[in-house]
């Protein structure tokens, strides 16, 4: 028996899913098919590619973790293959990770660009913290990313889609907001609300840690739009890299956005994808419409008046 690209798409799905289950629905198959696709290129290798429990679905192995990579790379060929034998445009599944903040305010309107475009290619978004991302993209579990400050990774190769730099953001009625650049040392009294995400919990307390400040944190949460509804209540402030567009909270309640000084550096967000294999075209079309779309995307860069 030789291996198919039937088995080789049902295990990527699969491990891309963490389970049998989520897999089937992804591919729109029988949970049995997938199964027995796994099964098959299994038996085919000689190796046990992942544990299976009812639980908590299914874990790789770490030669599984090896045949996914290998995997992700054929298929992607495959696909490269047969759009030139169609000779149309891009199609096929690209799984993207996506950090926190950027799904809302960058992600939603690639999508609806890429629906327009490229209607045969189908988004499969998944929002995870920066680290998870760069291990997704390494192992082949993702397509590719969108975070900020990917292109600190040699293992991956990135496009600057455009910059941006740490702010607070406060309610209209916070007394610091009547000032339209916030010290440092002016939020350290003042109930923190952490973004509980990496690399942002590590990026704001390393501000604080080199303007030689400890800020007093109240909460913390990966949830982008609570942090942004507490503080429109006036339960405290946080610091934010992405800027929205909308300057309410999903509450209606105004929200302001102030400088910091010391001045934060600047930070990057960046799509990326594995620096040893070669964009589908389905990849390459994701990213020429964030670049496209970059000057609307951007947060603004002018203060609140």
């Amino acid at each position: 028996m030789n291996i198919t690209l039937r088995q080789l798409a049902h295990f990527r799905a699969a491990a891309r899913a963490g389970s049998i289950s989520g897999a089937a629905e992804r591919e729109h198959v029988s949970r049995s098919s997938i199964a027995a696709a796994i099964d098959d290129l299994e038996r085919v290798l000689g190796l046990t590619l992942c544990i299976r429990t009812k639980a908590a679905g299914i874990e790789l192995t770490q030669q599984g973790e090896e045949v996914l990579a290998q995997a992700a790379d054929v298929l992607q060929r495959a696909g490269a293959i047969e759009s030139l034998g169609r000779g149309d445009g891009p199609s096929g599944t690209v799984t993207v990770g996506c950090f926190p903040s950027l799904a809302p305010t960058v992600m939603a309107a690639a999508w609806a660009t890429m629906a327009k475009r490229h209607p045969d290619v189908t988004l499969h978004v998944v929002s995870l913290g920066k680290d998870q991302i760069v291990d997704g993209v390494r192992t082949g579990q993702l397509d590719c990313g969108l975070a900020y400050n990917l292109q600190v990774h040699p293992e991956l190769r990135t496009t600057a889609i455009y910059d941006t730099e740490m702010h607070a953001i406060l309610s209209p009625d916070h007394p610091l907001a009547a000032h339209r650049v916030v010290e440092a040392g002016d939020l350290i009294d003042q109930p923190l609300i952490l973004m509980d995400v990496s690399p942002s919990v590590e990026d704001t307390m390393a501000y604080f840690d080199a303007c030689g400040l400890v800020p007093r944190v109240l909460t913390r949460t990966p949830n982008f739009e609570f942090i942004r509804s507490l503080v429109a209540r006036g339960v405290g402030y946080s610091l934010f890299i992405q800027r929205p567009r909308n300057r309410m909270s999903y509450e209606g309640r105004p929200i302001v956005t102030r400088r910091l000084t010391p001045r934060p550096h600047r930070e990057t967000a960046t799509f990326a994808w594995r620096a040893d294999r070669e964009q589908s075209s389905a990849v390459r079309a994701l990213q020429q419409v964030l670049l496209d779309a970059a000057p609307e995307l951007a947060p603004f860069d002018s203060e609140d008046g």
